[in-house]
């Protein structure tokens, strides 16, 4: 049974907990210039702050707009906290190092600024996906919480505690009947349009041998800079059914990717020319 704690208490372990993650963060992100260990720190703090959040009184437990507020409030006060620690952290090794003591950061300011909100940004649905489970089961999110926080095996990684917490959203959504416009593409892909598709796509229809009557336009996959136009065919369909369709089809693409990679690995090494292959380990004196 969770230890119930004081509205006091519980305001105060929030705020130690927001303290704790601008300095972590902050120095996570100045230290080795990689935004990849900032976000690994933002994952470890927000954890800790899940496990505030959900061993909150009960008086707040069953008021879903007073946690809604209080995780919304947390979660700006560490975006903005550690966009304030980063900067004075980042003038203040400035400084120090053109005076000669110790390295200048080996970030912008600007780019410091980014890696260090980068993780909490992020991690606004995580924390969207929070107060639905402590609405739903405040029990299951405080054990979660607590699982994540150990340091023994039988832990919670974080992208575990993420499917833990969007269970909920992820059943509802699933069984959604609200129908969606979303344009198929003979490869599989996917996009889905706007209701007022017609407006800004260059829709046009076609007569198929069965005599029905098929949508198709052009539009664009890829990233910005690298885009494909490409011709897809506009269905109408249950979003829940959709969204079943695309997590199989991710899971599946999951396997088929993991597998491929392997195969290309080994091929390419096998395609190795013996003069310029690295042996794995030093020969073992017994050896030479």
């Amino acid at each position: 049974m969770a230890v119930r704690i004081t509205v006091a208490e519980y305001d105060a372990a929030r705020k130690d907990a927001v303290k704790a993650y601008v300095e972590g963060v902050s120095v996570a992100t100045l230290a080795t210039g990689e935004k990849n260990e900032a976000d690994r720190k933002s994952a470890e703090y927000f954890v800790d702050l899940g496990v505030v959040w959900t061993n909150a009184p009960e008086s707040r437990l069953k008021s879903t707009e007073r946690m809604r507020a209080d995780i919304e409030f947390d979660f700006e006060a560490a975006k903005d906290g550690a966009e304030k620690a980063v900067k004075v952290l980042h003038d203040a090794q400035t400084l120090a190092a053109a005076g000669g003591d110790g390295k200048a950061p080996a970030l912008t300011e600007l780019n410091a600024n980014k890696n260090s909100t980068k993780g909490i940004r992020q991690r606004r649905i995580v924390l969207e996906n929070t107060v639905e489970c402590i609405q739903l089961d405040p029990a299951l999110a405080r054990d979660a919480y607590r699982q994540a926080a150990l340091t023994a095996k039988d832990s919670l990684n974080w992208t575990q505690l993420c499917a833990i917490l969007a269970n909920p959203l992820l059943a509802r959504a699933e069984e959604t009947r609200m129908k969606v416009n979303v344009g198929i593409a003979a490869d599989g892909r996917r996009r889905l349009m706007t209701e007022d598709y017609a407006k800004t796509h260059a829709v046009q229809t076609r007569k198929l041998a069965d005599g029905t009557v098929e949508e198709y336009t052009i539009t664009s996959f890829g990233p910005k800079g690298d885009t494909e136009d490409v011709e897809v065919i506009i269905h109408l369909v249950p979003s829940g059914e959709l969204l079943t369709m695309a997590l199989a089809d991710l899971a599946r693409r999951k396997k088929l990717q993991a597998a491929d990679n392997s195969v290309v690995r080994k091929l390419m090494n096998e395609a190795r020319l013996p003069e310029f292959k690295i042996r794995e380990a030093r020969p073992k004196s017994s050896d030479r």
